[in-house]
């Protein structure tokens, strides 16, 4: 197999129409860094439809419900990023996962459950609620997507740096460790220190420059 000259992130490797022999061992790192923005638009779901409090066994049960639909829509090759923005997607997922689990649980109505419908049916239904949705994210659903696609280009590049850079760029940049205190702990010069953390930044710029689901932040 032909290694990729530029690292993929985790949602470009699960849109690859190719899928690799990490396709589904990305499926855990995926559920790893987008867990946190999952997490917020299923809760503010819940909360929006009038169920507060939700448990949070309920919360987890959906989210893992959503990366689930998530898996089948993509193992299906139906995601197309030029038809529907990714955010807008994982947003329309998430409130459908949602109503779902309501429906599922109601004591007042017993409504069949979205997930009984024809799985093409589904996958149509779900994607062409995302490509005409004008809904805005909450503020804390957009900060969260964010940092998560940061993270996924992050650690793409990762390796490619020495591991004291890295450190130093996790404790300022993620962390928000002081910069005294990181020289401290890791014995080297402030100067060395915002070298390497530039070099960083700079790659991570020129990935999330290239990638449609952060260019769809900016291009309403």
């Amino acid at each position: 197999m032909k290694i990729p000259n530029t690292p993929k992130t985790i949602i470009s490797q699960l849109i690859d129409p190719q899928k690799s022999a990490v396709w589904n061992g990305a499926w855990q790192r995926f559920f790893d860094i987008y867990h946190a923005p999952i997490t917020v638009m299923v809760s503010n779901s819940f909360y929006n439809k009038g169920w507060y409090g939700t448990p949070k066994q309920v919360i987890d049960e959906v989210v893992s419900e959503v990366v689930v639909s998530l898996n089948k829509l993509f193992n299906a090759d139906k995601y197309d990023s030029k038809k529907s923005r990714f955010r807008f997607l994982l947003k329309t997922i998430c409130d459908r996962r949602v109503v779902d689990y309501i429906r599922k649980h109601s004591d007042i109505s017993q409504i069949e459950s979205i997930d009984n419908d024809d799985s093409t049916a589904l996958y149509q239904a779900e994607l062409e609620l995302a490509s005409n949705s004008k809904t805005k994210l909450a503020e804390e659903e957009m900060r969260a997507l964010k940092y998560s696609l940061i993270m996924d280009a992050y650690l793409t590049i990762r390796d490619n740096f020495d591991a004291r850079t890295c450190t130093a760029f996790e404790m300022i940049k993620l962390n928000n460790v002081d910069i005294n205190d990181v020289v401290n702990e890791l014995g080297v010069s402030a100067h060395v220190i915002n070298n390497g953390i530039y070099r960083i930044v700079k790659k991570l710029k020129q990935i999330l420059s290239e990638d449609e689901r952060m260019k769809e932040f900016y291009n309403e």
